[in-house]
């Protein structure tokens, strides 16, 4: 396991704290929590995805320090994905899973944003139904913060500060575990050492 998911948990868990207190105390700045907290995250993205691509035997491109393009290809996703949501749920469902890769895609080659979709669109041309349950499988989690606040559980509710922690730990579970997914689901369909084939072919 990479060295850097015990403490992108416990980052991923403070700013998710972070942005609930921050967004409870000052509700006219939440957009602005919520952009700082976004690219906050993208930087642990970016961070833990390298260290899984290193594990995997990849060589990733994207410096930590280029997480902003990472931040602007997840509002492009997102885009599309609205779009498909707009036009009917399936297509979002459909083009998110086909999507799946292109983040880690571009932390490997560092290169632009839309080369990384179309390259993940490719990728997962026959196996877009597999990113599809792995995706699926960890938003359950990425969205326990959401179900505690509309279905208030009485051993949460509670506690205050010990059932913001344990909820925002669950999320960093289903977050960071969704960055190694992504990493895992790469290696599978591409492995490192094709790289390797392709320069001696």
């Amino acid at each position: 396991m990479p060295s850097t998911v015990l403490p992108a948990l416990v980052l991923h868990a403070a700013l998710g704290m972070l942005s609930d207190v921050a967004i409870a105390r000052s509700p006219g700045f939440s957009l602005g929590v919520l952009l700082f907290i976004g690219i906050a995250q993208v930087f642990v993205q970016v961070w833990v995805a390298r260290d899984a691509l290193a594990y995997f035997g990849y060589r990733p491109a994207m410096p930590i320090v280029g997480a902003l393009s990472l931040y602007l290809q997840s509002l492009l996703i997102g885009a599309g994905i609205l779009l498909g949501l707009i036009l009917l749920v399936l297509p979002a469902f459909y083009v998110a899973a086909r999507w799946y890769l292109a983040g880690t895609i571009l932390i490997l080659h560092g290169g632009g944003r839309r080369a990384a979709m179309q390259q993940s669109w490719d990728l997962l041309e026959s196996r877009w139904a597999s990113a599809l349950g792995v995706m699926l499988l960890l938003m359950v989690p990425m969205l326990a913060p959401l179900l505690v606040l509309f279905y208030p559980l009485p051993f949460i509710s509670d506690h205050g500060f010990v059932s913001l922690l344990v909820v925002n730990l669950v999320a960093a579970v289903g977050t960071v575990g969704g960055y190694l997914a992504s990493v895992s689901l790469l290696s599978l369909v591409q492995p490192a050492n094709t790289e390797l084939r392709e320069v001696f072919s």
